[in-house]
């Protein structure tokens, strides 16, 4: 079947085997040092990223739709049950866009807003590709030009778009990455890692030596019996000492050593979060009552105490789920968007009153779009789709990257309205590495290895 990646051809094994040999025989890290150096800019400056990720893949169809004359009537014929009508779409007027005039969903009030203010950046079209790729080159079955392997399949899509490398598994994400190169140059003394986790584990902020940082919407995850305060292990001061030797002090053993690292790691990391959280300048933008909102104000609240966690660089992820809209698509994402936006407009107000605008650059991302073909009542896995891009930072109220024609048989058509991806993955984060302080074109590469292959690998995209 076409979705299935149909090329494993002679150049998939080499680059699967040979393509990394350039970081071979020297220590990670010290590889890393050498291109961080050449790399990073010396002095005071913060900056953060944000990923926000959709998990199920969002319909991109309904997210930015034409919302007038024969581009709307094409759209409306192709998904008669899903279509939005026009009244209820909210206009967008991006600079230098000349298709079709657009409008977004209705429950996105506060995007909306922040497009037209130039805060907020639509990338259209966007996915993951090993290479860049044409209609006929899809249909051409035995070219050249291979596809990312098992495309529409949920947990392969959130990884390729997660490592940033759909031609190969990888153990590492391209944020993972990004953290080994920054981390050591502008966080050398901080006991927290770069990359924390809002969300749960995930694979893009899977470094070498980045380890990802987990912490709940309500603080760190202490060890309560560690804690002499509370009464010690069931009462007994002696048991809590005797519990914290356990877990921490050094072992003579290979897998003895691993396991005290680990924990004393923990612990420690624990009681750094803890009192800078509790010395950070209050956050008092009200957030929603949600998921994605209380994980979005667990990030304010890190990024507040940024200077007592001596990190003048953070990685973040939060997620939402229940994006794989098969069924009840626009009641079920109606609601998904209300209270992303939601969320969204209360973070973006948070890093104003903060003043850190333009220090923290917020995405969207979600493992695939999806198919414009309607099922009935829900759509089917894509694979191209638009997220969005904001903060301080961000030269908005455009859209970057080729808005595709919402119609069937079109040159991104790669069947039901499957859109063929036109911005690749590289390109985009090749754009959030160099603003976020990578310039190296080495430890670009390190970041994103197949950024070269694409038009806008090298320098990004712009929008930052």
């Amino acid at each position: 079947m076409a979705y299935v990646s149909r090329h494993a051809a002679r150049r998939r094994f080499l680059q699967q085997f040979g393509s990394l040999s350039a970081l071979a025989g020297t220590p990670f890290a010290a590889n890393l040092a050498t291109i961080g150096a050449a790399s990073a800019q010396a002095g005071s400056d913060y900056k953060a990223l944000v990923c926000v990720f959709l998990f199920g893949g969002n319909d991109h169809a309904n997210l930015i739709v034409p919302r007038t004359g024969q581009a709307y009537t094409d759209y409306m014929n192709a998904r008669p049950t899903l279509a939005i009508s026009q009244a209820s779409l909210r206009s967008i007027s991006p600079t230098g866009y000349t298709g079709a005039p657009l409008g977004l969903h209705p429950a996105m009030a506060n995007m909306q807003s922040m497009i037209a203010s130039g805060r907020a950046a639509v990338l259209a079209n966007l996915g993951t590709l090993t290479n860049p790729i044409t209609l006929a080159q899809w249909n051409g079955g035995d070219s050249l030009v291979e596809v990312p392997a098992q495309l529409f399949s949920h947990s392969d899509q959130q990884a390729q778009w997660q490592t940033g490398l759909p031609d190969r598994s990888s153990p590492t994400g391209w944020l993972g990455r990004l953290g080994d190169v920054t981390a050591p140059l502008y966080n050398p003394n901080s006991g927290v890692s770069i990359c924390m986790s809002i969300g749960g584990n995930n694979m893009i902020q899977a470094g070498e030596d980045t380890i990802q940082y987990q912490i709940t919407p309500q603080g760190a995850i202490a060890v309560n019996a560690l804690t002499l305060g509370n009464g010690g292990l069931y009462g007994s001061t002696a048991g809590a000492q005797a519990l914290r030797r356990l877990l921490t002090d050094s072992r003579a053993g290979m897998m003895e050593r691993e396991w005290s690292k680990i924990g004393k790691r923990a612990v420690d990391t624990e009681n750094i979060v803890t009192t800078s959280l509790a010395n950070a300048p209050a956050v008092t933008t009200v957030f929603p009552a949600t998921s994605i909102g209380r994980q979005l104000q667990m990030v304010a609240r890190m990024i507040s105490a940024r200077t007592n966690l001596s990190q003048r660089r953070q990685v973040f992820f939060v997620q939402q789920g229940g994006y794989d809209f098969h069924d009840d698509l626009v009641a079920d994402q109606n609601a998904r968007l209300g209270e992303l936006d939601a969320a969204l407009g209360a973070f973006n107000a948070a890093m104003n009153t903060l003043n850190v605008s333009s220090s923290v650059t917020t995405f969207t991302a979600s493992e695939f779009g999806r198919a414009l073909r309607h099922n009935g009542r829900g759509s089917d896995h894509g694979w191209g789709g638009h997220q969005f891009v904001f903060g301080g930072a961000v030269q908005g109220n455009r859209i970057y990257g080729s808005f595709p024609t919402i119609a069937f048989n079109t040159p991104t058509d790669a069947g039901n309205g499957r859109l063929i991806p036109t911005t690749s993955v590289d390109e985009f984060g090749v754009t959030l590495a160099r603003w976020f302080g990578v310039t190296d074109t080495n430890a670009l590469s390190t970041i994103l290895p197949n950024r070269l292959r694409f038009p806008n690998g090298a320098n990004g995209l712009g929008f930052v």
